[in-house]
């Protein structure tokens, strides 16, 4: 994290702009009176800096846990998730997921693990109908099969 300034931040970028850009507007408008410029660029910047840091922060925040900041381009997130019957030999059930973070010292620390059937029941057993959709779980189901082929071939 210490490039944090040279980090890409898009969204982030979008809004500095747009906030350069009230500035030089209010700056036409209001001319070189100082007073009635004071108070335009005060206005200006109170009402759109809260928003700015806003984003950076939660772009920030995104940046990081997406593994974009490391210089790896995303290839080891520092949010994960993890199959830890499959990956790490764990004895447990096989459908585990586990969502971990990456520390400063290389070790992953798990914040959460479910299984996958278990989201996919609480997702059928959801009273919204789109979850509940026959078709959509019909597409899911083909996936699985499609998955559990190639995970037979290897």
């Amino acid at each position: 994290m210490l490039d944090l300034p040279d980090w890409e931040l898009p969204h982030l970028d979008d809004l500095e702009w747009t906030l350069v850009e009230a500035l030089v507007t209010e700056v036409r408008l209001k001319g070189t009176g100082s007073d009635s410029l004071e108070d335009a660029l005060h206005e200006v910047l109170h009402e759109r800096l809260l928003g700015l840091v806003e984003r950076g922060v939660n772009e920030t925040i995104e940046y990081w846990l997406k593994g974009l900041g490391d210089g790896n381009d995303g290839r080891w997130p520092e949010l994960c998730v993890e199959l830890p019957y499959l990956e790490h030999g764990e004895a447990t059930e096989p459908l585990t997921l586990s969502y971990r973070v990456e520390n400063a010292d290389g070790t992953r620390m798990e914040l959460n693990r479910t299984t996958l059937d278990a989201v996919i029941v609480r997702l059928l057993e959801d009273a919204d109908p789109v979850a509940r959709r026959s078709d959509r779980a019909k597409v899911m189901a083909a996936q699985l099969r499609q998955l559990a082929q190639k995970l037979e071939e290897l």
